[in-house]
């Protein structure tokens, strides 16, 4: 049974590492077989993509918007794959972990232990990549306002001005300025490009900027120094959310810890300890894990509602 194991391990192992390479090894790597293999790689990413299972987690937020990012990844490699097929690379690589700690720990539960991983860590994941996007907007905004002001200020139009900040800033702000351009260029209204644009970016002045874009479209009032002072504003307000981050970086680290360090600690006992696997198993076992759950959830619960705004 372990042979049998590690072979299904290898071969997904050597599936997904393949669909990730795609690109750089068609470069470096011509050959037939070595196509063929990607082919049956992408095959078998599709063939999850199409399931049940994946129509399910893509229901929630934050499994698609982690497909989503796959699909870029692998989109700047050279292998372009939809939405569906991204979330069967994500199920691939969870059933190949479930697979190795499976044989690792000679037990289901660390099958056990890689299915709920996959399943808490994509989320995990996920959240920090959008918290990451917003520092980085709001290190962003403060010079996005101040090229906006330039523009506008030197007698482009808006449509100019908008193409201008996506052209010569760099990063997430200006991957939507440049979708605002083409919107308008592409004959949408100002109000809908604006829209769009304070969706996509959700970063603090952009609701001010949008309004005050479509009122200067419509009047032709200028905006110069409007967005010289918004721009100090919110740098200062980055400054702010910066010096809090520090100032509360021990409280949050410590309530991580604390809620953490038993799930951890049971999925490393499973994975390791003969006596806890054997034990865990049994009715008593399982019930109390489930209550030991539940009071950690529940505590995990009570520090959010009384740290509400830090955490």
């Amino acid at each position: 049974m372990e042979v049998i194991h590690l072979a299904v391990c290898a071969g997904s192992l050597a599936a997904c590492s393949l669909l990730l390479t795609a690109g750089v090894a068609t470069r470096h790597a011509a050959g037939w077989g070595m196509r063929r293999v990607q082919l049956r790689g992408r095959f078998l990413a599709s063939t999850v993509g199409s399931s049940a299972l994946v129509a399910l987690l893509l229901g929630f937020p934050s499994w698609g918007s982690a497909s989503d990012e796959v699909s870029v990844r692998l989109a700047h490699r050279g292998t372009v794959l939809g939405r569906e097929e991204a979330c069967g690379v994500l199920l691939l690589f969870g059933a190949m972990a479930s697979i190795l700690l499976c044989v690792l720990s000679r037990s289901p539960l660390g099958a056990l232990v890689g299915v709920l991983g996959c399943l808490v860590g994509v989320p995990l994941w996920d959240a920090s990549r959008r918290r990451a996007r917003e520092r980085a907007l709001i290190d962003e905004m403060p010079q996005v306002f101040r090229t906006l002001a330039m523009a506008l200020g030197s007698g482009e139009t808006l449509t100019q001005a908008i193409e201008y900040v996506g052209v010569h800033e760099r990063g997430y702000a200006a991957r939507a300025f440049v979708n605002a351009a083409l919107r308008l260029r592409c004959g949408s209204s100002t109000e809908e490009a604006m829209d769009a644009l304070a969706h996509e970016l959700e970063a603090p002045g952009v609701g001010l900027l949008t309004t005050a874009l479509v009122i200067a479209q419509r009047t032709g009032s200028p905006l110069r120094g409007l967005f010289q002072s918004t721009a100090e504003l919110v740098e200062r307000q980055g400054e702010y959310e910066r010096m809090l981050a520090v100032k509360t970086a021990q409280v949050r680290l410590s309530v991580r810890i604390v809620c953490l360090l038993p799930l951890t600690l049971v999925a490393l006992l499973s994975l390791i300890s003969q006596d806890f696997q054997s034990g865990v198993t049994t009715v008593p076992g399982m019930a109390s894990l489930a209550v030991a759950s539940l009071m950690d959830a529940g505590a995990l619960l009570l520090i959010r509602s009384m740290m509400r705004g830090v955490l």
